[in-house]
């Protein structure tokens, strides 16, 4: 009688509560649906196919020539993602959806159907932008600010998991500033918990006004499903990224020259930080914007551009997209006393672009460098001064100190040299590495997959 009793009062507390929330909850209902209303004219599918060649085995077995010495080809599909609409016939997708393609279809959700082809890439974001021509009177989608998007807001996920078209899927922000799962990538990713599957790639995270605030591009799941924490590429970002693409098909990387560490709760107390935010300067390069700006080694970076520094990965993404010729405010405490510091982003030279291919960063071996790291005068090659931990290079084995001298049986005596040499090797290469440490010479194997 007791648990028939619990359970009667339950039902008509759970009745009374729906009956007065019930306006409330039709209202966030309209909201839903009018988001999702606005948005899903500016999703379209993208689709892949890659071309073979196929080849009659009898020819090949006894040396035939193909009939009109033509072979036959066909497009074998590779695989499915989302899209968003932008003025003038670009889509706004991610890299992975796309690469390695050498077609690309995207359909509109009138049923129309046309060719794309690649205006630009940028994997260490996964974003890419694509373009179609001959379609008319398609509907851009309407770019929000994530910046202004707070944990806890309501978010409509839109796209085509598993080719189920037009798919829309409710959540919340659930976290902001993730990290990139990919230790090479750049990330500051919203964390959402709508449900997000594979073919939702690069179909829009939107609020509740059916503004796109991120990209969906990423799940972290044991069973390669929806398991409640899906990310998204913040659209500020990407829209920096999108506006590069398509003015110069590339993306140039901020560069300032200065290594940073986290800043743990010791060091805080060590430099005197009261709040637990900010990194240390742990090496400046010579003659690099940071040098010339008077930043130190043991200077901690509390402020970049007016917001708190939350973490390395933070302010290397800061950094890596600021624009070339941008003047960056930071505030720095140097001796118990904070100081004003403004540095001029430089761009990421060949050699500094080709090392993070490898996860590391390199340095020439000048009068410093040898002293530094016990190398005798005049050592040919290039000394590692930072790796990545979670890089390839040291998967490897390479660590910080050792000296490159050469890549595949090709000497690289200098920075110009093993940036140039490094330049030829793109992904799926394996590498080679002559390396130095100390007074041992041996070889490491590197793989760019």
């Amino acid at each position: 009688m007791k648990r028939i009793f619990c359970a009667l009062a339950f039902a008509c507390f759970v009745w009374t509560s729906y009956g007065a929330s019930a306006p409330a909850l039709h209202a966030l209902s309209d909201e839903f649906a009018k988001a999702a209303e606005k948005v899903k004219p500016s999703v379209v599918s993208v689709s892949t196919a890659s071309e073979v060649v196929m080849v009659d085995p009898f020819d090949y077995f006894f040396g035939r020539p193909q009939s009109n010495g033509q072979r036959e080809r066909q497009e074998i599909p590779r695989g499915m993602g989302s899209g968003i609409v932008l003025p003038d016939g670009y889509i706004l997708t991610n890299n992975h959806v796309i690469e390695g393609a050498d077609t690309i279809y995207v359909k509109f959700p009138d049923g129309r159907k046309a060719k794309a082809k690649v205006v630009g890439t940028d994997p260490s974001t996964d974003v890419a932008v694509v373009k179609v021509v001959g379609i008319d009177h398609m509907t851009p989608a309407d770019l929000g600010d994530s910046d202004a998007a707070r944990v806890g807001d309501w978010v409509l996920a839109v796209g085509n998991p598993f080719g189920l078209e037009h798919t829309v899927t409710a959540g919340i922000v659930s976290a902001k500033g993730r990290a990139s799962l990919d230790p090479q990538g750049l990330g500051d990713f919203i964390q959402t918990d709508a449900a997000i599957n594979p073919g939702n790639s690069g179909g829009p995270l939107v609020d509740l006004d059916g503004r796109v605030i991120g990209i969906n591009s990423a799940i972290l799941s044991r069973s390669g499903g929806y398991q409640g924490i899906g990310f998204a590429i913040p659209i500020n970002l990407a829209r920096d990224v999108m506006q590069s693409l398509i003015k110069e098909g590339k993306v140039t990387r901020g560069y300032l020259g200065v290594h940073v560490q986290e800043l743990s709760p010791e060091l805080a107390e060590m430099f005197g930080v009261k709040e637990n935010k900010g990194v240390i300067v742990a090496f400046v390069e010579s003659n690099s914007p940071a040098e010339k700006a008077g930043l130190q080694a043991k200077d901690v970076i509390l402020r970049m551009n007016g917001k708190d520094v939350e973490s390395a990965a933070h302010f290397a993404l800061g950094v890596k997209t600021a624009h070339v010729g941008q003047t960056m405010d930071l505030v720095v405490l140097r001796d118990g006393a904070q100081k004003n510091v403004q540095a001029t982003i430089a761009a990421v030279s060949t050699k500094m672009a080709a090392s993070e291919k490898l996860g590391i960063e390199v340095a020439a071996l000048d009068a410093v460098a040898t002293r530094r790291y016990g190398y005798p005068d005049r050592t040919p090659g290039v000394v590692v001064t930072h790796v990545d931990e979670n890089g390839r290079a040291a998967s490897g084995g390479l660590e910080e100190g050792d000296v490159i001298i050469g890549i595949n049986k090709q000497n690289t005596p200098n920075l110009k040299a093993y940036g140039e040499l490094l330049e030829k090797f793109g992904a799926g290469d394996r590498l080679v590495l002559h390396v130095m440490r100390g007074r041992q010479h041996g070889y490491m194997v590197v793989s760019l997959k």
